[in-house]
Parts: C-alpha cells; sequence; structure tokens
C-alpha cells in the first residue's frame, strides 16, 4: 500500500521538512509519479530485517535533484525476510541475513546522503538486530547470556530470555525477568520522519518497536526493518518520498 499527506507538513526535527513537506509513503513496491513543478525529492529507504536470530536491515536517505515532473521512478518495498528496498537507481536498502549473518547496508548516490547499517545478531535463535537509520548503525541483538547492545545512534537491538533490550535514539530497551516482560518504550510520535526505526529493543517474546530487533524466542522484529528472534516475524521495508 503507497499513500499520501497531502497537506500537513510532516515533523522532521532534525533534518527539517523538505520541500513544500509532501510526504509519500511506499509499504509495497510501486511506483512514484514526480508531481507537477517538483524537480527535486528527498528519499528514505530501509531494508528487510532477517528471521532466527536475524541481523537489522541497512539505512539510506538522499536528495534527488534533476528530475521532470510527470516523471516516474520505480520503487521498491522488501516484503519478504533479509529483502532489499530501492528508490529507482538513487538509494538502496539491503536485508540484514538470517541467524545472525551479513547486516544490511546501505548505498545512495545524489546530495545529502546518509547510509547506515543494521546491527547483528549473536545467531541462531537469538535476539535480532536493530535497524539503521539517520542518527547511525542498529544495535546488535543479544544471547542467552549478553543483553542487547543500543545502536550507535539507530534501533537498539532486542534482548535473549532473562536480559534487556538495547535502546534507540528514542526508545528504551524492554526487560525481561523470571515472571514478566515490561515492552519496550517507543518514545516516538508520529508523524516524525527522524525517528522512524529508533525504538527500544524487545526482551525475551517481547516484540521490537520502531525497527528495533525482537525478541528471542518469538519476538518480532520492529516495523521497519528489524531482525526477528527465534520464530518470530521480522520488520519489513519502507520507503518514504518527500517534496
Amino acid at each position: 500500500m503507497a499513500y499520501t499527506t497531502p497537506t500537513a507538513p510532516v515533523q522532521n526535527p532534525f533534518t527539517g521538512v523538505f520541500g513544500y513537506g509532501q510526504v509519500q509513503w511506499f509499504t509495497a513496491s510501486g511506483t512514484f509519479t514526480v508531481p507537477a513543478g517538483i524537480s527535486s525529492v528527498r528519499c528514505r529507504v530501509w531494508g528487510a530485517g532477517g528471521v532466527t536470530g536475524g541481523s537489522g536491515g541497512g539505512f539510506a536517505m538522499t536528495t534527488v535533484t534533476g528530475l521532470t515532473p510527470g516523471g516516474t521512478i520505480a520503487v521498491t518495498v522488501a516484503a519478504a525476510a533479509s529483502g532489499s528496498s530501492s528508490f529507482g537507481s538513487y538509494a538502496t536498502a539491503t536485508g540484514g541475513a538470517a541467524s545472525g549473518g551479513t547486516v544490511g547496508a546501505g548505498t545512495a548516490t545524489g546530495t545529502n546522503s546518509i547510509t547506515a547499517s543494521g546491527g547483528a545478531s549473536a545467531g541462531v535463535n537469538t535476539a535480532g538486530g536493530g535497524v539503521g537509520g539517520i542518527f547511525g548503525n542498529g544495535g546488535t541483538g543479544g544471547s542467552t547470556t549478553t543483553n542487547g547492545a543500543s545502536g550507535s545512534a539507530g534501533g537498539g537491538g532486542g534482548a535473549s530470555s532473562g536480559n534487556v533490550g538495547g535502546s534507540g535514539f528514542s526508545g528504551t530497551g524492554a526487560l525481561y525477568t523470571t515472571n514478566y516482560s515490561v515492552p519496550p518504550a517507543s518514545g516516538l510520535t508520529f508523524p516524525s520522519l527522524d525517528l522512524i526505526g529508533t525504538g527500544g529493543g524487545g526482551a525475551y517474546t517481547m516484540s521490537g518497536v520502531n525497527g528495533s530487533g525482537g525478541g528471542s524466542t518469538s519476538g518480532n522484529g520492529g516495523f521497519p526493518g528489524g531482525g526477528a528472534g527465534g520464530a518470530g516475524t521480522p520488520g519489513f521495508g519502507l520507503v518514504v518520498v518527500e517534496w
């Protein structure tokens, strides 16, 4: 599904609102048509997370200039584990591999580009890694003896049984104790594009939020791009275009 916010500017407290503040979100592959009177856009791209203790997806953001109104750009959105997302040839974010494999990465051309990698996981059936974002790489996923690490600025990795998830830029990781789990605090208020992918990691069966890694047993990866722990479902891809 793709949808557009046609009037109200989206809050971007760090990168600032781009152009006229118009935004189109792609949660499935499609085509972006350059609007009338527009020759420059800014795109943000997230790849999908991996499964069974999968690594986090990558991130890329860039400004594309010299476009022709009415022209089209192909948009690919990762709809399966470890899938890549892209905005034409301008920005690509690869997905994180399964079971502690290679982390996702971002590549971009254009101006004012930012790229980041996903966080790694500790291996099969451990917690998933966090997705990358504008603040940096995703945090690493925890194991049965290790807490999930916070990202340098991106989303925190999830934690395994008995430990706490890593914190992201705008969210605190969840805590697991013998009898209960405390879900991660997201700290994210939409529509703030800059904070997508920056929440805290999940703990044990608790899912990650806003792009963070999931819990070790069945925790899902946060959307977009969080690696899944155990039998959980990863966060899939996302592409956002501003003009």
